[in-house]
């Protein structure tokens, strides 16, 4: 019974992928999320080796899982969810897509000074109000519509009904039945 269980837990005692046991392999993919941190406006080196460390845990847990994929393509979803967590944590979110990317407008757009040091986990002040301060709406507002059903008229039914009703007046063969399908088609 419990035997399933123990062999998906298995799993986390095989090696990583030959594409990530390297660190020759792991270097350009650090170089690389540095480069993206960087981007996304961490700009204090602690607080982007801290992030970095981070974010390849979570790619070499996924490599022992066998979900690795392409390390660098990984490594920027990890970074996403990271800082998507981060989020959540941070202002208690719900998992509402709406209020995650506006609080990520927010932090992003450079509205929140210091959001980095608080992301890295360097520090204790809360930028819970200072993140809901900002308050990024999602463009466009939701507009929900209706839709009438459309019956759908499929023109090959109709086409061959027509089709064998001209070739029985062609063969001379007519009937009420047959002139009357004629007339509904």
């Amino acid at each position: 019974m419990g035997s399933g269980v123990s062999d998906r837990l298995d799993v986390l005692d095989e090696p990583a992928p030959a594409a990530w046991s390297t660190t020759e392999d792991r270097a350009p993919v650090e170089q690389r999320v540095r480069l993206y941190l960087n981007a996304l406006g961490v700009q204090d080196s602690q607080e982007t080796e801290v992030l970095v460390r981070r974010v390849i845990e979570r790619v070499e847990f996924r490599a022992t899982l066998g979900q690795l994929g392409e390390p660098l393509e990984v490594a920027i979803e990890e970074t996403h969810r990271l800082l998507d967590r981060w989020l959540v944590a941070e202002l208690g979110l719900e998992s509402d897509p709406d209020q995650i990317s506006a609080a990520r407008a927010a932090v992003l757009g450079g509205h929140v000074p210091g959001w980095t040091r608080r992301w890295a986990g360097l520090s204790e002040d809360s930028l819970t109000e200072s993140i809901r301060a900002v308050r990024f709406q999602a463009v466009p507002e939701h507009a929900p519509l209706t839709m009438e059903p459309n019956p759908i008229r499929l023109c090959c039914h109709r086409l061959v009904r027509r089709l064998a009703a001209r070739v029985l007046r062609w063969l001379g063969i007519r009937g009420r039945h047959h002139a009357s399908a004629e007339v509904q088609a």
